[in-house]
């Protein structure tokens, strides 16, 4: 998953709030599944509208609304049970299943949702019915999926469903716009989070080709995906060391999408970030080492190839990087190739809260060492703050000159830097494709004088 350095933590609670009293929300009298759907959505509307709650970002100073939200979302779940508990997943109407799929997917009533899943996928309908039934049934089937599974799992055996599926809607002539794009800016977003380049170019360029060809009047509400769209890409394709291919994505959002607002910001960090490739790269420096240089600077440029990644104890797709990344070392190890990790001090490690500097770098050494990397240099940065956004704990880094020099907005981050110290190649993200690219440029790069 490709985490961005502020972080939700699930496992951070917010500070303890006197108990609020419940919520009360209207019986459900509704006997179908759409019913309850529309009575819902009647009830969640009200409380909203009275609550001034609009859809637009909350930020800590609107606790009160956090707080409404928070009961309103309460109520909605409940009253969602109290109607799901009414139907019966063997016995709703072919017409009504679409539904109750999302019903008792919303209800978190997962053995009747997969009941209704299967019920419905082997229902023959009409297209229209088909579409509806497949624009639902997509990110459902990534919710069913069992709660153990790794990316690898996900990969081999979810994946090629939704595709099938996503593909099928495709094919689908009464499937609506709304529907197909719904299906791929989801699909985008579950790949960018596990790191699949494939699929963030596939569904990327969907969602590209879509907006070049959008009316005008669709261009405000298409524009901050669509400009997504592009700097997700950009990153794909800079990992595969096609650098000039991102920068163009990057130049085409810009020109075509710069009227929306928000594109020069989202696109600004990522263009900073691939601009960097061909220049001289920074000497890595730290108040913490182990395995690190006496002078607490380390040198990228001392005559070898050199693989920098910006790591952490909590991201998966770093922890996937290590065995391929440990691969590269013993295999051009002996050539001239070296590896390094820069990190943070981040106050936690798994459930341990609140921890001292002392005690996260303990924790951190047998991390790396149980990772096979006890001899690999790494940099440890100053401490992140903590803070509230939307009702939820972020880690909010403070300035790393590191992160700084680097660009660094998402890790694993991945730099290839050849012997004279300029970056070749910068890939952000992780998956198990990567070490055969990495393999490749390393050996160009050794090859070089």
């Amino acid at each position: 998953m490709l985490l961005s350095l502020l972080v939700s933590l699930a496992l951070l609670a917010l500070p303890q709030t006197p108990a609020q009293t419940p919520l009360a929300f209207p019986a459900p009298t509704a006997t179908t599944a759409s019913g309850c759907q529309a009575e819902i959505k009647t009830f969640v509307d009200k409380e909203n509208a009275a609550a001034g709650i609009t859809g637009a970002p909350l930020t800590a100073a609107d606790r009160d609304k956090i707080t409404q939200m928070q009961r309103i979302n309460t109520a909605k779940l409940a009253m969602t049970k109290a109607c799901a508990a009414k139907l019966d997943a063997k016995t709703v109407a072919d017409a009504d299943l679409s539904a109750a799929l999302q019903l008792f997917a919303d209800a978190n009533l997962m053995d009747a949702t997969q009941q209704v899943l299967t019920r419905a996928l082997a229902v023959k309908s009409t297209p229209a019915a088909r579409a509806a039934l497949l624009a639902v049934a997509i990110p459902i089937e990534r919710r069913l999926a069992p709660a153990n599974t790794d990316r690898v799992w996900r990969v081999a055996n979810l994946y090629p469903t939704m595709e099938k599926h996503a593909d099928e809607l495709d094919a689908n002539t009464a499937a609506t716009f709304e529907q197909k794009w719904g299906v791929h800016t989801y699909l985008e977003s579950i790949y960018r989070g596990d790191d699949i380049d494939a699929g963030i170019i596939k569904h990327g360029q969907w969602i590209v080709a879509q907006g070049d060809a959008c009316a005008p009047q669709d261009r405000a509400k298409l524009g901050r995906q669509v400009v997504s769209a592009h700097v997700n890409m950009a990153e794909a394709y800079a990992g595969q060391n096609m650098n000039d291919k991102a920068l163009q994505l990057l130049g085409d959002a810009t020109k075509k999408w710069g009227d929306i607002a928000g594109t020069a910001d989202t696109v600004a960090p990522t263009l900073a970030r691939y601009k960097l490739v061909g220049t001289k790269g920074a000497a890595i420096t730290a108040p913490t080492w182990f395995n690190g240089p006496a002078s607490k600077s380390l040198d990228l440029a001392a005559g070898k190839v050199t693989l920098l990644e910006f790591t952490a104890h909590w991201c998966g797709p770093c922890r996937e990087s290590y065995p391929g990344i440990n691969r590269l070392r013993a295999k051009y190890g002996p050539q001239g190739f070296q590896v390094a990790l820069a990190t943070r001090f981040w106050g936690y490690f798994g459930s341990d809260r609140n921890l001292s500097t002392d005690a996260e770098l303990a924790k951190d050494k047998t991390y790396f060492a149980e990772h096979e990397m006890s001899d690999v240099p790494v940099a440890i940065g100053p401490q992140v703050n903590a803070k509230v956004v939307n009702g939820k704990v972020v880690y909010e880094p403070q300035k790393d000159p590191n992160d700084v020099a680097y660009e660094v907005g998402g890790i694993p981050q991945i730099q290839l830097i050849d012997k004279h110290g300029v970056i070749r190649l910068i890939m952000v993200g992780y998956d198990n494709a990567n070490e055969a690219k990495l393999s490749k440029v390393i050996e160009a790069l050794l090859a070089e004088k």
